[in-house]
């Protein structure tokens, strides 16, 4: 990842009791890494009014405005047959997420969150963050 998109911004520690996992950031991607060096998960945050992504050389950016929401994507996973379902909330923040098992990939999840007010569920609710999660991962 460094000899495509250079050193990270920002990186630190999981947990402040073990060295691994840690984290990395590129703009506004969060990525997850273990000590063996495979990513675990990866993050995007759009709760900014703009986003910077990685553009694929060191140093250099993509800046966007996040504006999806719930009814767009479950339109556009409609349209993809992806499948998809909502995750029980162990929280009262107010807020949902939904999660989908990318085809072809045993063991990784992607889970989108959406800003919400009281109501638990919303089509207009804007997309809040995104993280694609390996969970399968075992050190060698």
């Amino acid at each position: 990842m460094t000899d495509r998109l250079g050193r990270p911004e920002k990186s630190g520690r999981i947990s402040d009791d073990r060295p691994w996992p840690q984290w990395f950031t590129y703009g506004d991607v969060v990525v997850e890494t273990c000590g063996c060096r495979v990513i675990n998960r990866v993050s995007i945050r759009t709760w900014y009014d703009t986003v910077k992504i990685p553009a694929g050389r060191p140093g250099e950016f993509h800046t966007l405005t996040p504006a999806t929401t719930f009814q767009e994507l479950r339109s556009a996973f409609s349209g993809a047959g992806v499948k998809w379902h909502l995750l029980a909330q162990e929280h009262s923040l107010p807020q949902f997420t939904v999660e989908t098992e990318p085809t072809g990939l045993p063991g990784v999840a992607v889970h989108f969150t959406f800003a919400t007010d009281e109501r638990p569920v919303v089509a207009e609710a804007p997309l809040y963050s995104a993280f694609a999660i390996e969970s399968v991962h075992a050190c060698p």
